[in-house]
């Protein structure tokens, strides 16, 4: 799978709720960016056309794409962990002055007002 495609489809899965796979994609194509193998591979792509394909697009046309996409997971992915990390810290300050109701967390019951005993 090309590798502008395969961008575009790990961050519609992430959009579906999984923002972890925006973190994963991201590190995975930085990393292969800085060892220097990029994310695509001309031989594996391009075959017997070295520098287009059949759709007019070139490899850095393609590579470019992939890194808008890489780019929107990165955006994503950050703005996903600021608003987890915002809402556990919110939750926990609101807890612990007793102003959200404590239906919304798992607190264990004593044997005594459970049994009576």
């Amino acid at each position: 799978m090309r590798s502008d495609v395969l961008s575009k489809y790990m961050f519609y899965v992430g959009s579906l709720g999984l923002p972890w796979l925006w973190i994963v994609h991201v590190l995975y194509f930085r990393g292969n960016q800085e060892s220097g193998e990029g994310l695509i591979n001309p031989e594996d792509h391009f075959h017997d056309e070295p520098v287009t394909r059949s759709d007019g697009r070139s490899a850095q046309e393609i590579n470019d794409e992939a890194a808008k996409w890489v780019n929107r997971c990165q955006k994503g992915a950050t703005i996903a962990v600021v608003m987890w990390i915002g809402w556990i810290v919110t939750s926990q300050v609101l807890r612990s002055q007793g102003l959200l109701p404590s239906v919304l967390f798992f607190e264990s019951a004593y044997n005594t007002e459970v049994t009576g005993w």
